[in-house]
């Protein structure tokens, strides 16, 4: 590991430390952290992935996904809530052209610490990125915006929200990215979440009514329909981070199984329950599944930023989500061999374990879900086209 990556990883483990002595209080409370973001702008974390010559840290891929795994093994929450910033950051970093525009954006996350948020999701089509029912009607030299998000993370601290929406006319159909100041009339938070897990990610619904914008917040824009370049990079740096969350989470629920079944003795035994082949098995499991994980999204990560040309199309995109999906599904299995072997004691809200369940099982549901994550890898793996008709 490179002087840098070690430095970068030793800030976040830092900052996972200090994030655990408030996790349980946050999910509890279904509270914000705002004290973890105010933390994560006095330390740089915020602009990790923006180049040093605009204020960040220059963080490539890999040092993303290693720190964000990190982050996660102190507040799963906190560490998902970023990641919703950071993504795209990244995705805008690699695809920069150098428009006087781009490295004015970049040193308002760098030196000016804002916090870049989504508007992705929505009730109509969940995590089917491409075509949105959020419109987006042109307007002389304005744009008109109506439509609902959901899953709006970090919605309390959200400095520039990145609404994308369908443009209304357009031939062919397109989406574009708008770029809307907090406080723009017509845009407005609905405080809505009150989830099993990741409860303290505020991931409140967005409701977007008459919301005028100058034609310049668009910041960019793609055709609807099959992947581009556009689309492979914002999925390179969203599943494979997705990926390394979900398993810092189970790294944070096999550490603490370890310790718990080390000191745990039942009156009926001899020794601590980690001499029973039972909690032997199932630690064994976990480890295996997280190796498993760590390997596969750490091996992509090094490929893209070797190779981005190697990742092309559906067939590219299905090696990205591949990270993903292996990578949430292992965490969530590993986290339910870790609460066997800790066993009822997992159950109770003194201990972590049982946040660390609830949490893990958010992660499956990121885009792409299980079942659409199947149908691409299935498809790629038998040359159909995901835009071939009829799609069954």
């Amino acid at each position: 590991m490179s002087e840098k990556r070690e430095q970068l990883a030793g800030l976040a483990r830092e900052l996972a430390a200090e994030f655990a002595t408030r996790a349980a209080q946050h999910d509890r409370e279904n509270s914000f952290p705002v004290e973890n973001i105010e933390k994560l702008k006095e330390t740089g974390y915020t602009a990790l992935l923006i180049p040093e010559k605009h204020g960040g840290l220059g963080a490539d891929l890999e040092d993303y996904v290693l720190c964000q795994e990190q982050l996660a093994q102190g507040c799963g929450a906190t560490a998902i809530a970023i990641n919703m910033h950071l993504f795209g950051l990244g995705s805008m970093v690699e695809r920069a052209t150098g428009r006087p525009e781009e490295a004015l954006f970049f040193e308002t996350i760098g030196r000016g610490k804002q916090i870049m948020g989504g508007g992705i999701s929505e009730p109509e089509t969940g995590g089917e990125w491409g075509s949105f029912a959020t419109k987006a009607r042109r307007d002389g030299e304005f744009y008109v915006l109506n439509g609902r998000k959901t899953f709006t993370s970090l919605s309390p601290v959200i400095d520039l929200f990145m609404v994308m929406a369908t443009l209304e006319g357009s031939t062919p159909p397109a989406a574009a990215t708008f770029v809307i100041p907090r406080g723009t009339p017509g845009l407005e938070l609905v405080e809505t979440w009150d989830a099993m897990g990741m409860r303290a990610t505020a991931s409140h619904d967005m409701v977007i009514k008459d919301v005028r914008v100058p034609a310049v917040a668009m910041s960019e824009s793609r055709p609807v329909g099959p992947i581009d370049s556009q689309g492979i990079s914002l999925f390179a740096w969203f599943s494979l981070s997705v990926a390394a969350v979900y398993t810092g989470i189970a790294i944070a629920a096999l550490r603490f199984t370890r310790e718990f079944t080390g000191r745990y003795k039942p009156l009926t035994l001899p020794r601590p329950i980690k001499y029973l082949p039972g909690i032997q098995f199932a630690v064994a499991e976990a480890e295996a599944l997280i190796a498993q994980s760590r390997a596969l999204y750490q091996s992509v990560a090094r490929e893209y930023l070797s190779n981005r040309d190697a990742f092309q199309g559906e067939a590219g995109l299905a090696r990205l989500v591949t990270a993903k999906y292996v990578g949430t599904n292992n965490a969530l299995r590993a986290v339910d061999q870790c609460m066997e072997a800790v066993g009822a004691h997992g159950f109770l809200k003194k201990f972590p374990m049982e946040r660390y369940y609830r949490d893990v099982r958010a992660g499956v549901n990121h885009p792409l879900s299980n079942a659409r994550a199947r149908e691409l890898l299935g498809k790629a793996s038998l040359g159909i086209s995901l835009t071939e008709t009829p799609r069954w």
